[in-house]
């Protein structure tokens, strides 16, 4: 991806008026690359503004394994999706001689600066420098990127993934384009990266399909008849792999897991979505697109596919949350880029040299003051420039799980049986747990039955009474830890649930955001055939998260290891 920069064409000095007229040229890469060290430099800076997230576990833990051994495994299962993330966090551990969150973030934060640097080159050689700093600035420092780049899981590399493959194909369709094969290839490879992360893809890959089709309609009628052929056969061939497909995608497509059924038929998520994070940027998008359009019709045709059908199609999809669709994003400030640099080509291309400048700033700061994703930026970065430089390094906070850790933890220690309502935070916070409570997890499972084995983690689920107290009546003694959060949720322990528990165990005194309770029976009155030594290989203190190898650098996997939490529109889930 980083020999984007160096073959954009033919060396071209770029025009100073008209932005239509600017060719893909490539008069220097170091500009770009102190837009993405810049844009890095902000990411570090504020990557402890974002307390832990559920979903970053899967990596952090699965990375630490892949550091130990070169497996996937988290406990007695494997976390498999989205392996080569799994594997830079895993690098990351091992470079940075740390295991904890704060390494597991760097590379969405490295991701995410570079998709920066992408976006200020693409937009300095197709629209010039104003329309480069402007949409890099609206890009790199909105709360969306902010939170993805500050979120240890996979989607800041498909971003950046989408992108390179959007721009591999916008140069590879330019006249003066050299080594069309090569870009074309190169467009292949950053999607099929991207697939690998995320099913969405198809979206976005169909997406630039039809901008191709309309882009380079001229081209294709006048093509040679055999050409056309060609084509049309490939079309037909691949319309025929689509249909062949079409039940089990369509399927794929408006599925919700349960945790996701409330939004599954919500085809106004996104408008929602925007319409609260960036109202004045939703608003003028119309104006932008038109102004876009006359500096560069082709970036600006992009950037319009890319966002609205993009939308369209994740709006009737069946999960719905803003990071799965925050690819369009870049493709969003691309176009205000483009808007911004046709109004500078009107109002500011006479009189004082400073008229550019301030034609610019007055434009980002009327977008940035009047969006709440920006004014939430401003609050995380001005919060950590109040902190002390040592305080960077410190480990990402988790809440109140950091508070109580060790009190849990001495608690954990003294039970035959560990059940939980958190299964990646006990595991990373406590240690090993027995059994899982949650009515989300358990439906994602094929079959969604009491006792079946979750396989990120090889450990059963349960999400009724009946088999809750059939846990407690077969084992001598347990305990069950869980916190406020899926205390009586719909979604993890529900009500009736906990209520059992209540009825049925006693309560242990602990910290006030946990729900501990204990049993101890005198005697075992039957086998218990789904948890405990009977159903796992070794005891509770045998199957371990893995350690990194004992190498001087690394910290054992024993310390607490928080996540990311996206607070414009957080949405809990593993998708």
């Amino acid at each position: 991806m980083a020999t984007i920069s160096e073959h954009l064409g033919s060396r071209v000095a770029l025009p100073s008026q008209n932005c239509r007229r600017a060719p893909m040229a490539l008069p220097g890469a170091a500009a770009s690359l102190l837009a993405a060290l810049f844009a890095c430099l902000v990411y570090a800076l504020t990557i402890q503004t974002r307390p832990a997230h559920i979903d970053e576990f899967y990596h952090l833990l699965a990375g630490r394994s892949w550091a130990a051994d070169g497996s996937f495994a988290i406990l007695d299962g494997r976390y498999e999706r989205a392996r080569l993330f799994t594997v830079m966090v895993g690098s990351s551990f091992d470079l940075f001689g740390r295991s904890d969150l704060w390494a597991a973030r760097i590379p969405a934060l490295l991701c995410s600066g570079i998709s920066v640097g992408l976006v200020f080159h693409w937009l300095r050689q197709s629209g010039g420098i104003w329309s480069a700093v402007t949409g890099a600035a609206l890009f790199a420092l909105a709360g969306y990127t902010l939170d993805i780049a500050h979120f240890a899981r996979f989607y800041a590399l498909h971003a950046l993934a989408i992108l390179a493959a959007a721009g591999s194909l916008f140069v590879a369709t330019r006249p003066e384009s050299r080594f069309k094969p090569g870009w074309l290839t190169a467009a292949a490879f950053c999607l099929a990266i991207a697939a690998h992360l995320q099913p969405v893809t198809a979206i976005a890959a169909m997406t630039m399909g039809c901008w191709l089709l309309v882009d380079q309609r001229k081209t294709i009628g006048a093509m040679r008849p055999l050409h056309l052929v060609i084509l049309g056969t490939v079309a037909l061939a691949g319309a025929a792999i689509v249909l062949s497909q079409a039940d089990s995608a369509l399927e794929s497509y408006r599925h919700a897991e349960r945790w996701a059924v409330g939004s599954q038929h919500d085809a106004y998520y996104y408008l929602r979505e925007f319409w609260t994070q960036m109202p004045l940027m939703l608003m003028l998008w119309p104006v932008a697109l038109a102004a876009a359009w006359r500096c560069n019709r082709s970036l600006a045709s992009l950037c319009a596919v890319m966002v609205t059908l993009c939308l369209a199609l994740h709006s009737f999809a069946g999960m719905k949350a803003w990071r799965y669709s925050y690819y369009v994003f870049p493709f969003i400030c691309m176009a205000y880029g483009l808007a911004i640099s046709t109004l500078i080509e009107r109002l500011g291309g006479t009189g004082s040299p400073l008229r550019p400048v301030a034609l610019a700033g007055t434009a980002l700061l009327l977008l940035m003051g009047g969006d709440l994703v920006y004014r939430h930026s401003a609050r995380l970065m001005a919060s950590a420039l109040a902190q002390e430089p040592a305080s960077l390094a410190v480990r990402v906070p988790d809440g109140e799980w950091d508070k109580a850790t060790a009190e849990l933890r001495q608690i954990a220690q003294g039970s035959s049986l560990l059940i939980t309502g958190d299964d990646l935070r006990t595991l990373a916070h406590i240690g090993p747990f027995d059994l899982f409570i949650s009515h989300s997890r358990l439906g994602e499972l094929k079959p969604p039955s009491d006792f079946n084995s979750d396989f990120r983690t090889g450990r059963p689920l349960i999400d009724s009474r009946a088999a809750l107290s059939e846990v407690i009546d077969c084992m001598d003694s347990g305990v069950v830890i869980v916190s406020d959060h899926q205390w009586r949720n719909p979604m993890g322990v529900r009500p009736e649930i906990a209520n059992e528990i209540e009825r049925r165990l006693t309560p242990v005194p602990t910290h006030s955001s946990f729900h501990v309770y204990s049993w101890r029976h005198p005697t075992v009155r039957r086998a218990c055939p789904h948890v405990g030594k009977q159903a796992l290989p070794g005891t509770k203190g045998a199957s371990m998260v893995r350690p990194l190898p004992p190498r001087g650098r690394c910290v054992p996997s024993g310390q607490s290891c928080p996540h990311a939490f996206l607070s414009i529109a957080a949405t809990a889930g593993a998708a």
